[in-house]
Formats: structure tokens, C-alpha cells, sequence
């Protein structure tokens, strides 16, 4: 897996889209308030995570891509063990963002049956991390930011995280969505749903195989016109994708994009694609997970 490249990418335009200019903006909080930990995994087997991780700097780059966005308070983003629960999320009372070594495992399991399909596993178990990665944020940005969701967040953030992927380009977001997608669509046939699930905060895992779908097309139909072709995005749901990025669009602009630094957000980006230029250097990728 190569996530220093993937991360690159995703700072080349994840918070430099139209923000607002800077006498709208309401100037609270500071920039580079994004932290990054790795705990010492508390299952043996989980070490060889713990090593790749932090070989590639993953959540370093990762808090590097997102330095530009003003915070009232430091957000912590750690990998860490969870005494065999298989998750991520975020808790405002500490300000952190938590992904666990075992759900870092299980993504790995569940990218390995990608191959069968002609998939780069590494390139889905990327994917799948990454935006896990961003969905979490994305409930951290909500309330740090004190942003008004209609519906449910967890809808919400995984619109957001589609979003901030696509308008990186479509190079990084194709990569990445495309993890995204195995990952719920693979979910989705491992068991039927009960009554649990329907009650749940989560959509149903079809449900947000088809969303993630839906925002890619939406946001140029054109480069994923084959989603439709395939088969993969019911014709009658595509019509109003366009529609639905849109309107995810309109409401990152105005309640995320105004607590950018412009500023600092063109730096990075030109910092980042410096890097990027040269990031097939040797030293700067990660193997694959071993069999």
C-alpha cells in the first residue's frame, strides 16, 4: 500500500476549493491543530499495522493536508487498540478521533477478496482508510465547527468525506471511493439485516454503497459514466445525483469552507505537490500487509 502518495494527492486540493473571502470568514480558532499518535497495539498480530503506519506517516500527512482549517481546539487523530472492538469514531469530550488497530485488520481481510475482482488490494485497503479517516473528521468538524446537520450525521459525514475526496480530483477520489465502496458493498452481502441494523444511526451498508456512488457520478458524469453503464448505479437514482453533490457542495461551502486559511491552504497545496512530483523516490512506500 502506498498512502504517502494517496495523502499527497488529497492535499493537493481537499481544502483549497472557493472559500470564502477572508472578510466573511468569522476568524475564530487556529490552523495546524490536527495531532497525530500511534499507541502501541495491544495485540501482538497488530504490530505489523503499527509498524506500516507510522513508516508511511499516514495520519501525519494526513493532519498536514488538513493544517489549513481554523479549529477552537487541538483534534487528536490516533491509532490505537481496542480490546478486540472493531471501529472508529469520534468523541467530543477529549477531542479525538480513535481508529483501531482491529478494525485496521478487519479492512485488510475485506480488501484481500477485492483480487478476486481484479482489484489492487492494497489500492482498497487504502481507500477504505482514508475515508474512514475523512468520515470521522467529518463528525469532528461538525462540532467543533458547530455545524448544523439535517438528517443523520452519519450520512452526513460520509457526503462530506465524498465530497472533500472529489473536489481533490478524481484521480485520488476514484482510488479512494473505490475502497469506500468495496468496503459497504462487501459489508452489505456479508449478512442479511435485522432489526438492529434498521434501527441503527448508520445507513444500511447497500445504502451507502449506492450514496458514495451516487456523489462520485454526480460530480462529473461524465468520468464515471460506467458506474451507470455497468450496472453498478440504478439509472433512476442517477438522474439526481448531480443535484445531490450539488447541494453537498453548497453546504460545505458555506458552513466548512469558510473556516479555511486560504493562505495557508495554497502553500500546502504547492508544498504537497512538490512532494508529489517526487514521491516515487525510494523509501516512501509501504509494502503489502504480509499473507
Amino acid at each position: 500500500m502506498r498512502p504517502l502518495i494517496l495523502v499527497s494527492i488529497l492535499a493537493l486540493a481537499a481544502f483549497s476549493g472557493q472559500a470564502a473571502p477572508a472578510q466573511e470568514r468569522a476568524g475564530k480558532g487556529r490552523t495546524n491543530m490536527f495531532r497525530a499518535a500511534y499507541e502501541a497495539p495491544k495485540d501482538p498480530k497488530h504490530q505489523v499495522y503499527y509498524e506500516q503506519l507510522r513508516k508511511a506517516r499516514l495520519l501525519e500527512r494526513f493532519s498536514e493536508a488538513l493544517a489549513s482549517m481554523r479549529l477552537p481546539k487541538p483534534l487528536l487523530i490516533k491509532f490505537a487498540g481496542c480490546d478486540g472492538t472493531i471501529n472508529a469514531w469520534y468523541e467530543d469530550s477529549d477531542g479525538t478521533v480513535t481508529f483501531c488497530y482491529e478494525y485496521v485488520d478487519d479492512l485488510w481481510k475485506t480488501s484481500r477478496g477485492a483480487a478476486e475482482r481484479g482489484a489492487d488490494v492494497d489500492a482498497v485497503w487504502e481507500g477504505s482508510l482514508i475515508f474512514i479517516l475523512l468520515h470521522e473528521t467529518s463528525h469532528a468538524l461538525f462540532a467543533l465547527l458547530k455545524v448544523p446537520v439535517l438528517g443523520r450525521e452519519e450520512d452526513a459525514a460520509d457526503q462530506v468525506a465524498a465530497f472533500l475526496l472529489l473536489r481533490a480530483g478524481e484521480a485520488a477520489a476514484l482510488r479512494v471511493l473505490r475502497g469506500a465502496a468495496w468496503m459497504y458493498l462487501h459489508d452489505s452481502k456479508g449478512r442479511m439485516p435485522d432489526e438492529s441494523d434498521f434501527a441503527d444511526v448508520h445507513g444500511l451498508d447497500s445504502q451507502r454503497f449506492y450514496n458514495v456512488l451516487c456523489m462520485a457520478y454526480g460530480s462529473n458524469h461524465g468520468t464515471f459514466k460506467g458506474m451507470v453503464d455497468k450496472g453498478y448505479l440504478p439509472k433512476e437514482r442517477a438522474e439526481d445525483c448531480p443535484d445531490e453533490f450539488r447541494q453537498v457542495g453548497f453546504a460545505v461551502k458555506q458552513l466548512i469552507d469558510p473556516s479555511i486559511d486560504v493562505a495557508l491552504a495554497t502553500r500546502i497545496k504547492a508544498a504537497h505537490k512538490a512532494r508529489w512530483e517526487g514521491t516515487k523516490t525510494p523509501g516512501e512506500t509501504v509494502q503489502s500487509q504480509p499473507k
